[in-house]
């Protein structure tokens, strides 16, 4: 049997201690990445104050085309508004919304794009629903490199509609000028509701439409119409 000398035993310490050093290090990465806050899969909202702010025509004055933001995130306060303004529902008892619609067709979903990932906004509940986690807003477009850090951009989205007599198809370019038509109302509502909050928002064609219809999961149905950013207005 080997005898283990004062020595020895001083090199077998050192080496143990160094290992469990190594071992430390390589753990710490570990737990530090599962202490990261996870973005929530669910966000509601709180119910959009509607009793209060700026005129419509000072909004009108001050509405602006916005490309430098502030690195600052929105409130809820704010969210819940801008989303309001773009697809909520003002009429609950019909459950009728803030943009007109023809037909009363609401076919038009609104997707919110941020750092905590892609989100879709649900009316009824007045709440956002994850459908992916990764934040997509340095795949937006490479074009504009404001929009990778500005806190929201929203992505309108159709939806097909399906002939309410199935003897008559659907004229897809009159359904499709419907769509834009809405969208621009639905633009223009956030835009001002962006002014009454002290935002600033940039309307966007330019975006990755494929990216994010794989991004979202979209089906090969629905249509990227536009996007629309928003953000703190540098001071």
């Amino acid at each position: 049997m080997k005898h283990f000398t004062a020595n020895n035993l001083k090199k077998i310490s050192v080496a143990v201690c160094a290992v469990g050093i190594f071992a430390g290090a390589l753990a710490l990465p570990v737990k530090a990445m599962a202490a990261e806050p996870q973005a929530p899969a669910a966000i509601t909202l709180p119910v959009p104050f509607t009793r209060e702010g700026i005129t419509v025509k000072e909004a009108l004055d001050r509405r602006r085309s916005s490309r430098q933001f502030a690195d600052a995130a929105l409130t809820e306060k704010q969210l819940s508004a801008l989303l309001w303004a773009a697809n909520g529902i003002n009429r609950p008892e019909s459950g009728k919304r803030v943009n007109p619609a023809p037909m009363g067709i609401y076919n038009i979903d609104v997707y919110a794009v941020m750092a905590g990932g892609i989100y879709k906004y649900d009316p009824a509940a007045h709440a956002l629903t994850q459908v992916s986690p990764v934040d997509f807003r340095p795949q937006i477009t490479d074009r504009q490199a404001f929009v990778h850090t500005a806190p929201l951009t929203l992505f309108y989205v159709s939806n097909p509609v399906p002939p309410r007599d199935p003897s008559r198809p659907v004229n897809k370019e009159r359904q499709h000028a419907n769509n834009c038509l809405v969208a621009g109302t639905m633009l223009q509502s956030v835009a001002l509701v962006a002014v009454d909050e002290g935002l600033g928002t940039c309307v966007r064609g330019s975006v990755d439409k494929e990216a994010f219809a794989k991004a979202a999961g979209l089906s090969p149905e629905q249509v990227v119409l536009i996007s629309q950013t928003v953000g703190v207005l540098p001071r």
